[in-house]
């Protein structure tokens, strides 16, 4: 008696395997084929209260959910027999295994995007992250994610493997900050912003460049780099790069000469405190001379430091007043608030 029973549990676990293993054509197939056999021998075992489709339907969907209702059943021994004996195992296998699909399907998927190799090359407006710092990439993500639109997206793209993931961002691992492959699983190619962070100077360098490739010329792109000679070769092959170099010298001997300017300097950098904080705009407005637009952001307690026109790549720190500033001039001010444009409209009066 044993042995028969082994056998059985060993054929129910192989056909339970193989419908899991199915592709989703051949599941559908095979359930269409036994809703039509159902619904045939019912209609041989005389079930005519189940013949009608749309009846039939309900009832054989409520049976595989295995809801049973109760509202409709078979009532002959014969309909009664073919439920028990092929309805019933057939509908519940093909729901039990339907369900064991999807879930395989949304873990499968979960899966891919926390080893990194999910593709987000769909995504608009990304924002690209190259290169990761255990300390200093968490703090960048912070700052970024403290504005981020419902719209945006954050994108890490790095060599090593992140075990603890930030929520907000999407993961991307390649072989190499420069392979194409990769960048273009991580969205590049639609990216608004892309910053580049990487452990060296030599990696920032290749990576950059290989970003400069893969996103699109109106993608704003920004690094990190401590070597002036390293900043110097980027800025003569890649001029739309804004390079942030390390200012650390400078920054103590600016502090040493003027106590606190350290701080103020690092407040200005970051928007998590409730400090005043450094932002800038595109100037969409008609020309207008820059001490009426100081007068009009004071209004709305924002000091505007400098204006950059579109020809030049430094911006100009307190300008004469009567400076014209055109349309497409960026301007920096300092505000405890971005400015949205709906509250820029009062300047441009």
């Amino acid at each position: 008696m044993l042995l028969p029973r082994m056998k059985l549990a060993v054929i129910f676990d192989r056909a339970f395997h193989a419908m899991a293993d199915m592709q989703w054509r051949m599941l559908g197939g095979l359930i269409v084929f036994h809703a039509l056999s159902s619904w045939l021998l019912l209609a041989m075992a005389g079930e005519a209260e189940l013949h009608a489709p749309t009846t039939f339907f309900y009832w054989y969907a409520t049976t595989a959910y295995t809801v049973g209702y109760g509202d409709l059943s078979p009532q002959g021994v014969a309909g009664r027999l073919v439920t028990a004996i092929w309805i019933f195992p057939g509908a519940i296998a093909a729901f039990t295994t339907i369900v064991a699909k999807i879930l395989a399907a949304i873990g499968e998927i979960w899966r891919v995007r926390r080893s990194g190799k999910g593709d987000y090359s769909r995504m608009t407006d990304t924002i690209l992250l190259i290169g990761y710092h255990p300390t200093r990439t968490p703090k960048m993500i912070n700052e970024l994610g403290a504005e981020l639109n419902a719209d945006q997206t954050l994108v890490l793209l790095t060599r090593q493997a992140v075990a603890d993931l930030d929520p907000r961002i999407r993961y991307v691992q390649g072989d190499s900050l420069t392979s194409m492959d990769a960048l273009a699983r991580a969205g590049a190619a639609s990216a608004s912003r892309v910053l580049v962070y990487a452990s060296t100077d030599a990696d920032t360098l290749t990576a950059t460049l290989a970003a400069s490739a893969a996103t699109p010329d109106s993608a704003h792109i920004v690094c990190f780099l401590d070597d002036a000679d390293s900043a110097r070769l980027l800025a003569q092959h890649c001029p739309r790069v804004e390079i942030v170099l390390s200012s650390g010298p400078e920054m103590l001997a600016r502090a040493a000469r003027d106590p606190g300017a350290s701080h103020v300097i690092s407040a200005l950098t970051s928007h998590l405190d409730d400090a005043a904080t450094l932002f800038s705009l595109t100037w969409q407005g008609a020309g207008q001379p820059f001490g009426a637009l100081a007068k009009r952001l004071l209004d709305q307690r924002a000091t505007l430091l400098a204006h950059q026109p579109q020809s030049v790549k430094s911006p100009r720190f307190n300008p004469p007043l009567e400076t014209t500033v055109e349309a497409g001039d960026r301007l920096f001010y300092v505000s405890a608030t971005r400015l949205d444009l709906p509250g820029l409209a009062g300047l441009q009066a």
